[in-house]
């Protein structure tokens, strides 16, 4: 997916991109990069810009009240997130923290920075959780015009289950799912990436608790989209900053929250303008 002509540009990811585009893109391939961009309207989508290699800032905010959006396939009804993580006797304080790590992780490795803001209504990701549960998490993403015919991402949506548990950490428990790595997760949905793989990238969509940090697939597909992070150096233990939540893996049922991403067709009233 994603077979745009201007990752010509990018000669050491060329080659995975022509499988991208041809709907090669399997694991098993030697050439495959690990990585799979979202392909929304036929194009790839990202933040700010549809040139790759363009950094970004983007805001989010935690719903403070319900959030309704008519047009969503997914999150098209949400609530404070406390609804999610509160009854698995998580404190707000501990949710924040995940959330920060898990930006954090994108952060370190790509040119796309996040800005937290107290007003969900203008802020570019919400997250809350889901007033009709279903699955674990899932992510909806809406597109506005951009430069030209293409079109970028204007805002996106992460949404938890509040009928699910939740913990910070790994356990060996793979029917509760981690905060910090569901959120990681849901957030490369939410920049632009889609699910390359079963297994093996914090983007696949199994639930193993295998991985401790961004892998290296994730960390092209992230930099292909915004650039790479100036002075980054990248290994896949490092993206593990704080006690209280390993990074990434995925499940015997898949990652629920990832199979549902919301590829939500724009349209002039769908689009969101920030």
């Amino acid at each position: 997916m994603g077979g745009d002509l201007r990752a010509a540009r990018f000669a050491g990811l060329a080659t995975g991109l022509a499988l991208l585009g041809s709907g090669l893109a399997h694991a098993e391939s030697k050439n495959f990069l690990g990585f799979r961009l979202l392909d929304l309207e036929n194009q790839t989508v990202k933040w700010r810009t549809p040139t790759f290699g363009k950094s970004a800032v983007v805001t989010y905010a935690f719903a403070t009240g319900p959030v309704t959006t008519p047009k969503a396939r997914n999150c098209a009804s949400m609530l404070p997130p406390a609804e999610a993580y509160g009854p698995s006797q998580i404190t707000p304080r501990q949710f924040r923290r995940e959330v920060a790590a898990a930006f954090r992780m994108w952060e370190r490795v790509a040119g796309i920075s996040f800005r937290e803001t107290d007003d969900p209504s203008s802020a570019g990701i919400v997250i809350g959780a889901q007033a009709v549960p279903v699955g674990r998490a899932f992510t909806n993403v809406e597109l506005k015009p951009g430069s030209g015919d293409k079109k970028v991402i204007g805002r996106s949506l992460i949404c938890l289950n509040p009928k699910q548990p939740w913990k910070i950490g790994f356990d060996g428990r793979l029917g509760v799912y981690d905060l910090r790595y569901t959120i990681a997760h849901e957030i490369g949905h939410a920049v632009g990436l889609d699910h390359p793989s079963a297994a093996g990238q914090l983007m696949s969509y199994r639930y193993d608790e295998k991985q401790t940090g961004l892998q290296p697939g994730d960390v092209q597909g992230a930099v292909l989209l915004y650039g790479a992070r100036p002075g980054a150096r990248f290994t896949t233990a490092t993206s593990r900053a704080a006690p209280g939540g390993d990074d990434a893996a995925r499940g015997e049922s898949g990652w629920p929250f990832g199979i549902g991403v919301n590829k939500t067709p724009s349209s002039p009233k769908a689009v969101q303008p920030r």
